[in-house]
């Protein structure tokens, strides 16, 4: 609805031609044009609160209104609104904005421009069965606008689907609502990007979709058609082909061809550490580990802070680790600096546990592997590997099997020769 170009030239007219009406003692059946004409007077002198009363009066007494009486009337409704100092007071205007909205298009139809502002208001009205109304409303209004509409009523419309999804019992219906938030996602994602509302815009319905959607199969079909759309405007596209691949990736939905495809063009239209990482990741997804740790090694170089290295580092430990190469795990581990240097220790303690049946000839040599192994857990900080690694050391039978005694050392030719104390946990 624009409210910049209410007072039509026709509203005028007829406002000045019915004047003469507005005279005490008109006869009763001259009520309904002398209200018209005092509240065309009222408006040309912006009584606002005038003109809402006497429309009121009007509608009453002519049981329904022309359709160019309306916009002034709605605009009068919201100006008084906006200057009513009490909630009480503002309530009923709210209360009356819908009446006139609702009176309006029970005679003259569903007026398109208006259905966003009307969605809008019965979710501040909050009365019972108004967020089912306010979906209905929204739905109209805003795929009217499309890119012209205001991106809090986008917001809005979709926070309030949701929030239909997650209050639904019944099964079927909840899978209506639950379709709705996947075309609706795409659909504003697009009206966002072409309407430049900012990238900030996709991240939030961004949010309600992840919390929404649990299966990829739901999704792949929809990012593939959208795929052929992309928005032109650099940041708009990078956010969401971004989106898209988190998505995909909440959902372990990263073999297809749709994730390659926004893959590939992250790295052309965003050649960055995580456009890098997103290679990396689809190289582990497809079983190309080898490949996968080259692509990391790649990324660590192009590392731009301290948190991004050290998380870089744990992913190549974690990809040796994860493919059984558990010398190289154990390396790559004790090699993480930062805020995952805990975890790079954790990664070389499983690493050596790993390894401790193919090291050493005895049972005893065996277990000795894992002093070295609670040596390392106890760096990580984790107790409970700690504990674990612990209940896998010599015991005093295996101590005493061995010829050995509590004191001794023991030599671990598997580690670089290391040295430890015998001892019993």
């Amino acid at each position: 609805m624009k409210i910049g170009k209410l007072i039509l030239g026709a509203l005028f007219t007829l406002s000045f031609g019915l004047a003469s009406y507005a005279q005490e003692g008109t006869n009763e059946a001259d009520e309904c044009t002398r209200y018209k004409a005092i509240a065309g007077n009222a408006y040309k002198a912006k009584e606002y609160e005038k003109v809402t009363r006497s429309y009121i009066k009007a509608q009453k007494e002519c049981g329904t209104l022309e359709m160019v009486f309306y916009n002034p009337f709605i605009y009068s409704v919201q100006r008084s609104m906006s200057n009513a100092t009490d909630d009480s007071t503002k309530a009923a205007y709210l209360d009356t904005l819908i009446m006139v909205y609702e009176a309006a298009q029970e005679t003259h139809g569903v007026q398109k421009e208006w259905q966003a502002y009307l969605g809008y208001s019965y979710l501040m009205q909050g009365a019972a069965g108004n967020m089912k109304k306010a979906d209905e409303a929204y739905r109209i209004g805003i795929h009217h606008e499309a890119e012209k509409v205001n991106k809090g009523f986008l917001q809005q419309y979709y926070v309030n689907l949701y929030n239909l999804w997650v209050q639904e019992q019944d099964e079927k219906a909840k899978e209506k609502y639950k379709k709705r938030i996947i075309t609706e996602y795409f659909k504003l994602s697009d009206y966002a990007s072409k309407g430049d509302m900012g990238a900030e815009i996709i991240d939030f319905v961004s949010v309600y979709m992840n919390r929404a959607v649990t299966d990829c199969e739901s999704i792949v079909p929809e990012i593939e058609s959208f795929m052929t759309e992309l928005p032109q405007e650099l940041e708009a596209k990078k956010s969401t082909v971004k989106n898209f691949m988190a998505l995909l990736e909440k959902q372990e939905c990263t073999k297809n061809e749709v994730y390659a495809h926004l893959v590939d063009t992250i790295i052309a239209i965003d050649p960055s550490v995580d456009a890098v990482l997103a290679k990396a990741k689809l190289q582990i997804s497809r079983g190309s580990t080898s490949a996968a740790i080259s692509t990391f090694k790649e990324a660590l170089g192009m590392a731009e802070s301290a948190d991004q290295k050290s998380d870089i580092e744990f992913e190549i430990a974690n990809t040796y680790f994860r493919i059984g190469s558990y010398k190289a795990a154990h390396s790559a581990g004790l090699a993480i600096t930062g805020k995952n240097a805990g975890k790079g220790y954790e990664i070389a303690a499983k690493s050596v546990s790993a390894t401790s049946n193919d090291c050493g000839v005895s049972t005893f040599d065996r277990k000795a592997n894992y002093y070295y192994a609670v040596e390392l857990a106890e760096k990580s900080g984790n107790a409970g590997l700690v504990s674990s690694m612990k209940s896998q050391c010599p015991t005093s039978s295996d101590i005493f099997n061995e010829d050995k005694a509590v004191g001794e050392t023991v030599e671990l030719s598997c580690w670089g020769n290391r040295t430890f104390t015998i001892k019993t946990y």
